[in-house]
């Protein structure tokens, strides 16, 4: 719902598990060129923090990586069109 403009971006609890779902979607690393995860893969976390991270994303009182700010620019990325999300029709070949 989110990522089809349905529900505010700004009104959700978890941001990360519809950042999950577009990361496991489409190869944002590559799109956005992003720096490679320290684990085995790519998780939603990982992609949050990536994306502070190149962004300049930080937190005010720690200056640490601002993952919830960044979460919420990746998914108005996907909803304003910017990141190209689109699915094939059941059945077709």
């Amino acid at each position: 719902q989110v990522l089809a403009g349905v529900y505010p971006i700004a009104q959700l609890q978890d941001p990360y598990s519809a950042v999950g779902f577009l990361g496991s979607r489409l190869a944002l690393p590559p799109l956005l060129q992003l720096r490679p995860p320290l684990g085995p893969a790519w998780t939603a976390w990982d992609l949050c923090e990536a994306w502070a991270e190149k962004r300049g994303y930080k937190t005010a009182r720690a200056a640490r990586n601002d993952v919830a700010r960044a979460a919420n620019g990746l998914l108005r990325l996907a909803a304003e069109g910017r990141l190209r999300l689109c699915f094939t029709p059941p059945g077709y070949s």
